[in-house]
């Protein structure tokens, strides 16, 4: 991608991502404040894995006059049934708006440029890039859904109380234990259909459920199962790690990714056993705070559980959409 001086700020430079810029792109997650938090480590080969999937070309990377980066920006094409292009915007709060501006009306075009009739660009994004969520309404982008970042400190927990914590007829298992047990189907069948009642394209296909547990974001620690005596699964967490901060202020968190219970197990202790386990295995593992987002529009209401066992609002993110045929709303 290469822009012309008009809308970058001088100094400001824009190139395709090279592997030779993830640690440089991994360095700048790791020290900048005030982005939101993240799924996945400051590492150049989780950087490498985020990248993984996008058009040819549409990585770029943001550096100022002394080589160092300020944000960067991808598409990735679509890997489901549905035409969706996923947009990352990530930049510095000291980058100026216009040269966000500059560089996400350049992905946008080439959006519009690379993608089928029909597709859409679908960008999730949180509070924390004001500039890139104008730069993006400006060219049509539409606010699809807003989620709350929340966060749950686990020092009041008493691990003898969750590890006796039980409901009769449920076993919940390890992820080692579901996996040696044979029941990973069943919880993509079940993360499939509880995630097809929700906003997005989350639901596991058999591919995308391969390539989730293969990628260093999942994290099994926090990833478990409740199976009924009939050998049927009936709820799930999949888990990952969330840091968010720099250097002392940095926290990590035991993330909850994706959570389901079977429509006819709801409103019965269920999804909140599995989340108290989620807390046990936090603490047994050294962390002092669970994490997860919600939709605030979830027809099941979970955002009122998630409350109730005291987990606190600290963020807004949103989904914005851009539709390929040229419409606005």
């Amino acid at each position: 991608m290469t822009l012309t001086d008009q809308g970058l700020t001088t100094g400001r430079t824009v190139k395709a991502a090279t592997p030779h810029d993830y640690p440089l792109i991994a360095d700048f997650l790791a020290t900048t404040p005030g982005l939101r938090g993240r799924k996945f480590a400051a590492d150049s080969r989780d950087v490498a894995e985020q990248f993984e999937g996008v058009y040819p070309g549409s990585a770029v990377v943001l550096r100022g006059a002394s080589a160092d980066v300020l944000g960067y920006a991808a598409l990735h094409r679509p890997d489901g049934a549905e035409p969706e292009v996923l947009g990352d915007f990530v930049f510095s709060p000291s980058v100026a708006s216009a040269t966000v501006d500059a560089v996400v009306g350049e992905t946008v075009e080439r959006f519009r440029r690379v993608a089928a009739p029909g597709a859409y660009l679908r960008v999730y994004i949180g509070a924390d890039q004001p500039a890139a969520i104008d730069a993006l309404v400006r060219r049509g982008a539409w606010k699809e859904r807003q989620f709350v970042a929340t966060r749950k400190p686990l020092h009041g927990e008493d691990p003898a109380a969750l590890g006796a914590a039980r409901i009769d007829g449920l076993t919940i298992l390890s992820w080692p234990e579901v996996i040696s047990a044979g029941f990973a189907e069943q919880v993509r069948q079940l993360q499939f259909d509880t995630f097809s009642e929700h906003f997005g394209n989350m639901s596991k296909t058999p591919q995308r459920w391969e390539h989730h547990l293969r990628s260093r974001a999942f994290n099994p620690d926090f990833s478990i199962a409740a199976v009924d005596e009939g050998g049927v699964v009936v709820g799930y967490v999949l888990g990952s790690t969330y840091t968010v901060g720099t250097g002392t202020d940095e926290e990590r968190s035991a993330h909850t990714d994706y959570i389901g219970v079977r429509r006819d197990r709801r409103t019965r202790g269920t999804g909140e056993l599995l989340l108290r386990k989620v807390w046990l295995a936090a603490l047994r593992r050294g962390f002092t705070v669970a994490s997860l987002g919600t939709d605030i529009d979830n027809a099941s209401k979970a955002h009122e559980l998630y409350r109730r066992l005291g987990y606190v609002a600290v963020g807004d993110q949103y989904a914005y959409r851009i539709d390929n045929d040229g419409s606005l709303r």
